[in-house]
C-alpha cells in the first residue's frame, strides 16, 4: 500500500461518516468526510482520492449514481458502499456495478482490508 492513501467518506449520517473517519486515520489514511453527492463531487475533482467510501442510501443523488460519477471522473477509484439495507433495487444495482458492499453497522477491520487489498 503507497504512503497515506486518501479516502473520501460521503454519508449523510454524519456521525458514521465522524466514525469512519476517525478509525480508518487510526490505520494511516487520509480521510475526507462529507454529508452530500454534490461535495463529494467538488471534493473529487480538487484532490485525487484513492478509494471512496458511500452510502447507498441518501437524500438527493443515491450513492449506486454517485460512485458512477466518481469512476467517471476518477477512473479506476476503487468504491465500496454502505448500506443499511438488504433488500433493495439500489443494492441489486450496485452489486452489478463491482462496488464492494458493506452492511451497516460497518465492520471497520472488512473496511481496511478492502482499501488495503485494492490501494496496493
Amino acid at each position: 500500500m503507497k504512503d497515506s492513501p486518501r479516502i473520501l467518506i460521503v454519508d449523510d449520517d454524519r456521525s458514521i461518516g465522524t466514525m469512519l473517519k476517525r478509525s480508518l486515520a487510526r490505520h494511516g489514511f487520509v480521510v475526507d468526510a462529507t454529508g452530500s453527492a454534490e461535495e463529494a463531487l467538488t471534493l473529487a475533482d480538487a484532490t485525487p482520492y484513492d478509494a471512496a467510501l458511500v452510502d447507498l442510501v441518501m437524500p438527493g443523488r443515491d450513492g449506486a449514481s454517485l460512485a458512477d460519477e466518481l469512476r467517471r471522473r476518477i477512473p479506476g477509484i476503487p468504491i465500496g458502499l454502505l448500506t443499511g439495507y438488504r433488500h433493495s433495487p439500489l443494492v441489486t444495482a450496485a452489486e452489478r456495478s463491482g462496488a464492494r458492499l458493506f452492511p451497516k453497522p460497518v465492520i471497520i477491520q472488512e473496511v481496511v482490508e478492502f482499501l488495503r487489498s485494492e490501494i496496493g
